[in-house]
């Protein structure tokens, strides 16, 4: 999932006005899983139209085994994804992911078989899908093999949200409170991160502001739910001054004044401008008074 400028936007406005940015991400994850959906159905109609028998080998061959889709894709049609076959196998190269997609493909339609014979017995459950004028009736064992399909696609959907929100959101939310602080531009390096070769423990940082006496202070941010208390030792990881987060606990406070270090409050702040100010003028940074 790509984290799109107007998700970007909205979400670094709902953080300014100390608002929770979360239904932003939700709205998005949905929006991408019920596209993903609809071409899944369409591409379901053309292949089963086009089917020879009654058994699950038309779904192998249109969407574990053809060049219609990429690796990728054919491991979320299996019901596995590919960050799940990385950390299995040690690596998700091409062949590794098809031939770990056909093994999953393998061991669900097996699963699927013996639980409709067994277990379920007397349930049923047909999907209908409709395309062009053109309808197909799903059984019980097509209908499952789908519907694992697409909530495989629907957690690699969220878990790649989640996981990039804080990367996209980063630098548009710190130049915004620059901005809103009026910080000039000279005192601002929002520039690519390039490791220091002379330094082995270089590490990344978000965003750096230079005060009048030329002095550098790196800014880290986190969005993250209260009480993770790991998040907060980002700043020692990346040599950072300043903190700024979504939320903090009592005990992330405690630890960041302990090693120094300025924090910015976001969520539930009904002035967070005034209070990035005061950590600039604590720091010497210019912004506009």
């Amino acid at each position: 999932m790509t984290f799109e400028t107007e998700v970007v936007d909205s979400t670094v406005n709902k953080l300014i006005n100390g608002q929770d940015y979360r239904e932003e991400v939700i709205r998005s994850i949905n929006a991408v899983f019920l596209d993903f959906t609809i071409n899944f159905f369409k591409e379901i109609v053309k292949a089963k139209m086009n089917s020879e028998g009654i058994t699950l080998d038309w779904y192998k061959k249109y969407f574990i085994n053809s060049c219609n889709f990429t690796a990728d894709e054919a491991a979320i049609f299996a019901g596995i994804n590919k960050k799940t076959i990385t950390n299995i196998y040690g690596s998700a190269n091409k062949a590794i992911v098809l031939d770990v997609a056909n093994a999953n493909f393998e061991y669900l339609s097996n699963l699927i078989n013996e639980l409709e014979a067994d277990s379920i017995s007397g349930l049923a459950i047909s999907i209908k899908i409709s395309y062009n004028e053109v309808t197909v009736d799903l059984s019980l064992s097509e209908s499952l093999l789908v519907i694992n399909a697409l909530a495989t696609k629907k957690i690699q959907i969220r878990g790649g949200a989640w996981s990039s929100i804080g990367k996209k959101v980063e630098k548009p939310l710190l130049d915004k409170l620059c901005e809103l602080a009026g910080v000039p531009n000279k005192n601002i390096d929002n520039s690519h991160f390039i490791k220091n070769k002379d330094k082995p423990f270089d590490r990344e940082v978000d965003y750096k502001l230079i005060s009048e006496e030329n002095k550098t202070y790196r800014i880290e941010v986190k969005l993250m739910g209260k009480g993770n208390p790991e998040s907060a030792d980002a700043t020692i990881a990346r040599d950072s001054n300043i903190f700024v987060a979504d939320t903090l606990s009592e005990q992330n406070c405690n630890q960041l004044k302990a090693r120094g270090v300025k924090y910015l409050i976001l969520k539930g702040n009904p002035d967070p401008i005034s209070d990035f100010k005061k950590i600039l003028r604590e720091l010497h940074i210019p912004y506009l008074k």
